[in-house]
């Protein structure tokens, strides 16, 4: 090692420069040259290397010990930790004598003497004793220097850690002590030891109900055979809070009045309370203390009061089922299963189809609507925007039902036909209206034009138009159908008879008027006068029943007027989709019909008239028909079409159809009469449908206004032959 001495007293102090901190350091003791010190600053390893103009030094520094190296680049301080060094490989005192630097030399402490940064000052002269301290080989282990950074590293994360947890424990307990119910609330002073509380307020309770006053109560209280000094003296009546207003026990009464009998006496149940030498403490009111979140609702004046004296203990009772174990009573018809030996058996239907004597009858479909339809709604229309549509339409002559459906389609707006209106009143459905318009014309002037041809007016509702007769005009054409002059002497009965099958069935007045028309020209028809509507309208809205009860009929029942849809033309494949109005007015122009379309049930799903359908009309020599074709289009959305008769379809659903009603009329009944009157009743009570009947003493038969399905059983419901 070179000191000062052996160098001839001309070394001279330099500077060097952290590579951490950047600050600079001032070398001033030449034992230092050639190893690796502590910065004091960052306390980050610096090499110690001779100065490039110190030449003049007489004998050379010893070698300075090889760097640790890892390939080509060289392992800087930041990066030496404990699995690269250890004690063992500290150089020794005999290692540096023989000049052996060793495998590696440890960094030794710089003292503040040793150097410092440039802002300190350069001592002049240095002390022998001072030189040897600083040249002794000794420094810091760094074995020991990262084993107290890796602990107190340590250190700091187990306390956080510790910290958390005891945080997140006394938030839980202080949860889940708030969260416990007052065990105590409600319940009278048991104990002779403590006064039960007579004021309509609870007491408030303390931190604990043990304490030095019940201690000394068991003590006063220990001759007495029926207490034991093992028990705790709960007040349950009332909670007891240490302060000024609590209330005594019988350590409180041990320097005041002795209990002779081991009860308190008179003046212990004041308001008041006695300290423990027995002099009177004026207290605050029971009534003024605030009270306690936890003693729940404070007790209504008449009723909840808390009782002065003991609670007796209530008899042992039987223990109530429990609550859960029973079912609701919407599932007490299930319960004759849980109570069957043996096996469950499968859960039997919901509800058995009605049984006259031994004629099992038929209901009426339900009405079902897909939940997809009714996600997806379609865009609300605003009626008079769109009927300000403008567009050319030049026609002389074009089916008004075809029209109405090719508007609707259009402007997307419903567009109902009051088709019983005009079938009474004379109105075909197919006549053609012209539109008489020249250029562009709006949708709505279009529209007020074939309205206006066919005798009809528009009623404009919220979601749709309807095209119908006005009362007045309907009430004027409908005249000589509901006039009696045509019976004759027959007029008084057949009145009689009207009234009372009209008066059983509420309906409007349009309503009403309709079904007027039609009983009174099926009581002429039934008498066998002179009938005043064609058969083509009498065969939509009524039926003549002829008593044939086959062994098909029986069991198929009557089949309906108005049948699905099974055959037709389909017309050319379609290569995109199309609206289903139009779809519809397409086809059945095809077949020579017109399609009147019920949209009550359309809307209830969701459609409208543009809605838009991808219909198959098969392969070439595979052809389908337009029945089916039609079938598979609108079955996913519930919808029907029917044939009424040749040249007029129906669209609408099996539930709707079942239930629209048709006047019958039947041949004479004969001696079975009132059976076949009653069985009629009661069948329609069964199977809940509305209906009104009555007999005819004219021509024996009967009048009825029934729904479709009804009226489709009425073979195996009057059973054998008249």
């Amino acid at each position: 090692m070179v000191d000062e001495a052996s160098s001839g007293g001309d070394f001279r102090p330099f500077a060097v420069q952290c590579v951490s901190c950047q600050s600079r350091l001032k070398v001033s003791n030449p034992s230092l040259i050639g190893t690796i010190v502590n910065c004091p600053k960052c306390n980050s390893f610096v090499q110690i290397d001779p100065p490039q103009h110190a030449t003049n030094v007489a004998q050379p520094s010893p070698p300075s010990p090889p760097r640790v190296t890892l390939g080509d680049e060289s392992i800087g301080s930041e990066a030496m930790t404990e699995a690269g060094m250890s004690v063992g490989d500290l150089p020794t005192e005999s290692s540096v004598a023989a000049g052996d630097p060793g495998p590696l030399i440890a960094p030794p402490l710089a003292s503040e003497t040793s150097f410092e940064s440039d802002e300190g000052v350069l001592p002049e002269t240095t002390s022998d004793s001072e030189t040897n301290s600083m040249a002794s080989p000794g420094g810091v282990d760094p074995n020991e220097l990262y084993q107290a950074r890796r602990s107190g590293t340590s250190k700091s994360v187990a306390m956080w850690i510790v910290g958390s947890l005891l945080s997140v424990s006394v938030m839980a307990g202080l949860f889940i002590w708030f969260r416990q119910p007052d065990q105590t609330a409600g319940l009278a002073t048991t104990g002779p030891g403590l006064v039960s509380n007579t004021s309509d307020e609870p007491i408030e309770n303390g931190a604990a109900n043990v304490s030095a006053d019940s201690e000394a109560d068991i003590e006063s209280n220990g001759n007495d055979p029926a207490i034991s000094p093992k028990v705790d003296v709960i007040d349950a009546g009332a909670s007891v809070e240490n302060g000024p207003d609590a209330v005594g026990t019988s350590a409180d009464t041990a320097g005041g009045d002795p209990m002779s009998d081991g009860k308190m006496s008179d003046a212990n149940t004041d308001s008041g309370a006695l300290d423990a030498g027995g002099s009177d403490v004026p207290g605050v009111p029971n009534d003024l203390m605030p009270r306690s979140p936890l003693d729940g609702p404070p007790a209504v004046l008449g009723r909840d009061q808390p009782n002065a004296g003991p609670v007796t203990k209530p008899p042992p009772t039987e223990s109530e089922p429990d609550p859960v174990m029973e079912l609701p009573p919407e599932f007490a018809q299930f319960q004759m299963l849980l109570e069957m030996p043996g096996q469950a058996p499968d859960a039997p239907p919901m509800s058995e189809a009605p049984v006259l004597e031994d004629v099992v009858l038929d209901i009426a479909a339900d009405e079902f609507v897909d939940p997809m339809l009714i996600a997806t709604p379609p865009e609300e229309i605003n009626i008079e925007t769109a009927l300000k549509m403008r567009l050319a339409v030049s026609t002389k002559g074009y089916p008004l039902s075809d029209l109405i459906l090719f508007l609707g389609e259009a402007t997307l707006i419903p567009i109902q036909l009051d088709w019983v209106s005009m079938d009474l009143a004379d109105v075909d459905l197919r006549q053609p209206v012209a539109t008489d318009s020249k250029g562009m014309t709006t949708i709505g002037q279009l529209l007020g034009r074939a309205a206006r041809s066919a005798g009809l007016e528009i009623e404009t509702e919220e979601d749709r138009l309807t095209l119908t007769l006005p009362m007045d005009m309907l009430q004027a054409k409908t005249k000589s159908l509901i006039e009696l002059e045509d019976f004759g002497n027959e007029r008084g009965s057949a009145e009689k008879l009207l009234d009372q099958l009209n008066a059983v069935v509420e309906l409007e007045p349009r309503d009403a008027l309709h079904l007027r028309c039609l009983t009174t020209e099926s009581l002429r028809r039934l008498r066998q006068h002179e009938p005043l509507l064609s058969d083509n309208v009498m065969s939509r809205w009524s039926a003549a029943y002829t008593h044939k009860p086959t062994e098909k009929l029986v069991d198929d029942g009557l089949p309906p007027a108005w049948r699905v849809l099974s055959e037709g033309k389909t017309g050319a494949q379609l290569d995109t989709a199309i609206a289903m109005a139009g779809l519809l007015r397409r086809t059945s122009r095809i077949n020579d019909a017109t399609c009147v379309i019920n949209w009550n049930d359309a809307q209830r799903r969701r459609l409208s008239p543009g809605q838009l359908v991808m219909a198959y009309a098969g392969e070439s020599g595979n052809e389908v028909s337009a029945g089916e074709m039609l079938e598979r289009v609108l079955d996913p959305m519930g919808l029907q079409v029917r044939e009424v008769d040749s040249s007029h379809w129906w669209v609408g659903t099996s539930a709707t159809y079942d239930r629209l009603p048709v006047v019958v009329r039947s041949e004479p009944l004969g001696p079975r009469r009132d059976d076949v009157l009653h069985r009629i009743r009661e069948s329609a009570r069964l199977v809940g449908a509305s209906l009104a009947i009555e007999h005819d003493p004219v021509s024996d038969g009967f009048l009825a206004v029934m729904p479709r399905f009804l009226y489709r059983q009425l073979p195996k419901i009057i059973g054998p032959e008249l």
